[in-house]
């Protein structure tokens, strides 16, 4: 067997062998040269977020959040952000959110962050994101376990119920759940009042919400979209926050798209010719009084709807609402209508109860 060592072809083989593992210790010391010199002052922090959320994630399309990351203070670019994300979702891109820089963020804006995920994940499109390096904000997204649901896999189940522990709830659903605003409301009083009463005003405003995600949809997937709702619980403060969002077509978009039966076909040709509305702006505040449903039927408006829900609010029943659909943000409570820089395809709609709005005793009944 020595003899066989000795050989001048085992010789030649070695030579060469030993030769390419010299190459490869020179080429990893140069690598590791190289990565020494990119950290160079870098910090421990950013290191360890390199480690984390940069390296295993270079093949990922990476979003930026804006630093605002709040849908009623920051519409716009909320808006943008939203868009970015449905591109590379339609593209089924695997998307990293860049959230390190926001040092804002609202709970209105968790709904939205929640339910773009769930989307992602139930149709197995890979999606992951970072944190803010802002204490608060990190509060805020903790508190809604956005972070844990990253690593969870989800399915495309007709519904969704999320952090039930925390004072954040998020529900998804494509229907009416009567018995879920039920809870909702039993739950918020507990927290405003400290008993549980009636609130008419989130009662009706949680069914039209409801009801008109089908309305608003894409006339040819009627059922599939979801709705979502987050309820956030503030107990010092003795309020409850709820942001309603469905990802349909939006209401302008839905009123122009009414098919020749609905007794709303053509009616923004009639309102236009009757009220002479300059913008979706002016539009949207024509929708909440009344105006439109009047011009469509020829009848008194009843309460349904979207102006159903600002019946609720000018009866103190429900405070500071807010709606942002296609290129509209109406803050409602402070009657502050005005036309974004961008679309959103769908309708937000965000309001709060606390102590001084109205309300009445009794068991809330499905």
């Amino acid at each position: 067997m020595k003899k066989l060592y000795t050989t001048e072809k085992h010789k030649r083989r070695n030579k060469v062998h030993a030769r390419k593992s010299f190459k490869r210790k020179l080429a990893f010391k140069e690598y590791k040269r190289q990565e020494n010199i990119s950290k160079l002052g870098i910090s421990k922090p950013e290191l360890e977020h390199k480690r984390k959320f940069e390296d295993p994630y270079k093949d990922y399309i990476k979003i930026q959040a804006p630093s605002k990351l709040s849908f009623i203070d920051n519409s716009s670019e909320v808006v943008k952000f939203i868009d970015k994300l449905k591109k590379h979702y339609d593209l089924k891109s695997k998307v990293f959110v860049v959230l390190e820089d926001v040092i804002e963020i609202s709970y209105d804006a968790i709904v939205v962050l929640l339910s773009i995920m769930v989307k992602f994940k139930a149709n197995k499109i890979k999606f992951n994101g970072d944190f803010p390096k802002n204490s608060e904000a990190r509060r805020i997204l903790d508190e809604s376990q956005f972070l844990k649901y990253l690593y969870q896999q989800f399915k495309d189940s007709d519904r969704y119920s999320l952090g039930q522990k925390s004072s954040i709830h998020t529900h998804a659903w494509k229907d009416v759940d009567s018995e879920l605003g039920s809870e909702l409301i039993k739950e918020a009083s507990k927290t405003i009042w400290g008993e549980e009463r009636r609130c008419q005003g989130v009662q009706r405003t949680l069914i039209e919400l409801m009801l008109n995600t089908n309305n608003h949809a894409d006339d040819s997937k009627k059922g599939e979209k979801h709705w979502w709702i987050s309820v956030h619980h503030d107990e010092k403060g003795q309020k409850v926050s709820f942001a309603f969002i469905d990802f349909g077509v939006g209401v302008f978009t839905s009123l122009n798209n009414k098919r020749s039966n609905s007794k709303f076909y053509g009616i923004l040709d009639k309102v236009k010719e009757m009220y002479k509305y300059g913008n979706n702006a002016e539009l949207l505040n024509l929708i909440l009084d009344g105006s439109v449903h009047k011009t469509a039927t020829n009848k008194p408006y009843h309460g349904k709807g979207l102006p159903g829900i600002n019946m609720a609010l000018n009866r103190n029943q429900i405070s500071n609402l807010n709606i942002i659909t296609n290129n509209v943000h109406a803050n409602v409570s402070d009657a502050n209508f005005k036309i974004m820089s961008n679309s959103f395809s769908g309708t937000f709609v965000y309001w709060e109860v606390n102590n001084t709005n109205r309300s009445s005793h009794g068991i809330n009944r499905n």
